[in-house]
């Protein structure tokens, strides 16, 4: 890619992302209408200027709804990716640190277990046992996504443990806590940090595929899968019911992936790394 091209993806990734923030965020500014308010005389209306995306079989406006359940799914996704980031961080960071040891061997096992365990089994696993809702979604999300972020870190600590810099440190007789924290810990976070932009996107839609399916958030309240879940019996009476989630899941994803392209190109971290 021509380096004169390289910001593009970037820029285009944070103005979505931007302007779908403001329009999240700024919810109560862009519509006058309670999300949770029914309305039975407004029941399945198309899309007016009252309604920019017409209402659902309650008589709740959809575009309200899509806006406060941006809210909902964002800050739940961002919350829980946060959470598997920070795991990954310390398991990669440990397992390579002690690479070939004991504590490695059992680390990297049970990576690949929860590799080969299927994601929607656990999901539906721990909905069972402890019922259906939004926070039980997240701690099943975070079992699993902290895996992909341990994997990558502890390449590039191994990689990193092969530099001049970590064996003087070692020389130096450096503790093993400030050799992690400054010698591996600031390698890894570039492309972390990559990996984590494009995987949050991957999350949303996990989110609103589970939520789809009632695992997550729970109606009454407002979040795009549960939104699509709803809309779907009146797709053929009205199907501008499913615009609103389907159009901001789309740009949100779109929005994270470009920022992660952007960022991959910028930072140009390690392309090959030993897993």
């Amino acid at each position: 890619m021509p380096s004169s091209t390289k910001p593009i993806s970037l820029i285009m990734g944070v103005v979505i992302l931007s302007i779908l923030a403001v329009l999240i965020m700024g919810a109560p500014l862009f519509t006058p209408y309670d999300p949770l308010k029914q309305n039975a005389a407004e029941r399945l209306d198309k899309p007016s200027i009252q309604h920019p995306l017409g209402t659902d079989r309650f008589g709740r406006d959809v575009f309200s709804r899509t806006l406060y359940g941006g809210k909902t799914t964002l800050i739940s996704s961002v919350f829980a990716l946060c959470t598997a980031l920070l795991i990954g961080l310390l398991v990669g960071l440990v397992a390579g640190m002690f690479h070939g040891s004991i504590l490695d061997i059992i680390l990297m096992r049970l990576i690949d277990v929860l590799l080969a365990f299927p994601f929607m089994v656990l999901a539906m696993v721990i909905a069972a046992l402890f019922g259906t809702s939004l926070v039980h979604l997240l701690i099943a999300v975070v079992s699993v996504w902290w895996v992909s972020f341990a994997r990558l870190t502890r390449s590039v600590v191994l990689h990193a443990k092969n530099e001049t810099s970590f064996a003087a440190a070692q020389v130096l007789g450096a503790p093993r806590r400030t050799i992690i924290l400054r010698e591996l810990l600031p390698k890894a976070i570039s492309p972390v940090l990559i990996l984590a932009t494009f995987e949050l996107g991957s999350l949303i839609l996990s989110i609103a595929a589970l939520s789809f399916l009632g695992l997550g958030s729970q109606p009454p309240t407002p979040e795009w899968g549960s939104m699509l879940a709803d809309g779907r019996v009146h797709f053929l009476q009205a199907p501008h019911i499913l615009i609103g989630p389907v159009f901001f899941i789309v740009l949100t994803v779109l929005a994270f992936n470009l920022i992660g392209e952007g960022l991959r190109d910028r930072l140009d971290p390690y392309e090959k790394l030993e897993l």
